[in-house]
């Protein structure tokens, strides 16, 4: 029984101390909140008690501001930006915007300021050193002044001396001049003398120049008549095949190339321009050195092509470039068009060279030279509108009577080359020309007066002169 009661007091004695002890855990909290709470407080107090006094300087401090730029200490800031603004659109204008403040530009203008007293400065004593110079110049201009006018003293006297110098020589001079006049009417007499014999000697000259000259024309007239031409034929016929394939003695080593063309003569004939050609031929290929197979473009029936025949080409030369010029309006295959630029490729394909030619256009292209052989003749247009060719027709004839030219027609130089047009083609439409249209023999009956073919054209006469 005593022990339970132990028990029970041991218990109590237990739980009492437990509250005890949480009881003082109790008040030390209350106490420890309490003390940090009035610390809290000292120091918000403290706190509230410096940002006062900041606020106070501050406001000190831009009271201070306002009156250093010269506002009212109790401005507000609306003022302040105000007058902030207007200093900065009159005053800082011109600067950039990272120096819109009262310092930099101050400093600016202080800078500007101190250069312009500087210029000032140099300025003033420039004004005195011009100054000075000034006064040298006034004190030099004087001295001079006093020494021209010693000058001009002794000039006055030399010019006295001179002009009575002068009237001396004048009056030399008047004597010399007549002596002169004598003499130069003596010399006017002789010259006159002089040109009178020396006309009559130009005036005998000249008859003689005129006989002269109507003799070399007859003598070039009788030379045209029969004197030979220097042409020699360019090779020989080697041998004829009945299919109308021929070799001539031409080949390689002579430079000829395929396509060129030639006219056959007669064996007994030596001068091809003065022969009747029998008929034409065109190199087909090269077989060697002086051999070259060729076919017969044309020929007569009646004289027909034989081995030892002579080849004669107007533009192909074995060893030497003939050189041409072109005149006239050039149509080869007689269709109305102009056919130069065939004719020059037709000229250098077969060896030869073109000096001068008429473009399409009548335009002079190139130079004749006294080394250009022959001039062609092409047709003299009569039409108006042509007027360039008919001038350059007479121009370049009248250059080959200067520089000695040999002038052939156009169809002579194709005839003595051997060259045979292509198949002619007739232009319809607006371009046709009635003379290209023929009647056939089932539209009439062909008696011998009649004519089928067109009448020919004279394309080889100048206005008032045979060209040749």
């Amino acid at each position: 029984m005593a022990a339970r009661q132990d028990q029970t007091l041991v218990i109590a004695l237990i739980v009492f101390v437990c509250i005890a002890v949480i009881g003082l855990a109790w008040g030390y909290l209350m106490f420890k909140s309490s003390g940090d709470a009035h610390k809290q407080i000292a120091d918000l107090q403290q706190k509230l008690q410096n940002e006062t006094e900041a606020v106070r300087t501050n406001q000190q401090e831009n009271e201070s501001y306002r009156r250093y730029i010269g506002l009212g200490e109790h401005d507000n800031y609306d003022v302040v930006k105000e007058t902030y603004d207007e200093d900065m659109d009159k005053y800082g204008s011109t600067f950039d915007e990272s120096r819109h403040n009262y310092r930099d530009i101050l400093g600016i203008i202080y800078e500007e300021n101190k250069k312009i007293a500087l210029r000032e400065a140099d300025a003033k004593e420039q004004l005195r050193q011009l100054k000075e110079r000034l006064l040298a110049v006034e004190n030099e201009k004087e001295q001079q002044v006093q020494q021209y006018q010693a000058q001009m003293k002794k000039a006055e006297a030399d010019a006295a001396t001179q002009r009575k110098s002068f009237a001396e020589d004048r009056s030399k001079l008047e004597t010399t001049k007549q002596e002169l006049t004598v003499s130069m009417n003596e010399q006017k007499q002789y010259y006159q003398k002089e040109k009178k014999q020396l006309d009559t000697k130009i005036e005998e000259l000249t008859s003689r120049l005129a006989n002269s000259e109507r003799a070399k024309k007859k003598l070039l007239e009788e030379r045209a008549k029969g004197a030979e031409s220097f042409e020699v034929p360019d090779g020989l016929v080697s041998w004829v095949n009945q299919n109308g394939t021929i070799w001539i003695n031409l080949g390689a080593a002579d430079a000829l190339r395929p396509q060129v063309t030639f006219s056959v003569y007669d064996a007994t004939l030596s001068d091809p321009a003065k022969a009747e050609k029998k008929g034409t031929i065109e190199v087909t290929r090269i077989l060697g050195d002086h051999i070259a197979e060729a076919r017969i473009t044309s020929d007569n029936l009646i004289d027909p092509v034989l081995s030892g025949d002579h080849v004669y080409s107007q533009v192909w030369h074995r060893g030497k470039n003939l050189r041409f010029a072109l005149t006239g309006f050039i149509d080869i295959d007689d269709d109305g068009t102009n056919d130069v630029d065939k004719a020059i490729e037709l000229i250098e394909f077969n060896g030869g060279e073109v000096d001068s030619y008429l473009d399409k256009d009548g335009a002079l292209k190139g130079d004749m030279t006294v080394d250009t052989r022959y001039l062609v003749l092409g047709e003299f247009p009569e039409d108006s509108l042509k007027g360039a060719f008919r001038e350059g027709w007479g121009r370049m004839a009248k250059e080959a009577d200067d520089k000695g030219v040999e002038k052939i027609t156009l169809v002579e130089f194709l005839n003595r080359m051997g060259y045979t047009p292509d198949v002619r083609t007739v232009k319809l439409g607006v371009g046709a020309r009635s003379d290209d249209f023929v009647a056939s023999p089932d539209q009439f009956e062909i008696s011998p007066s009649s004519n089928r073919f067109r009448p020919r054209r004279t394309p080889y006469r100048l206005p008032g002169k045979v060209p040749y």
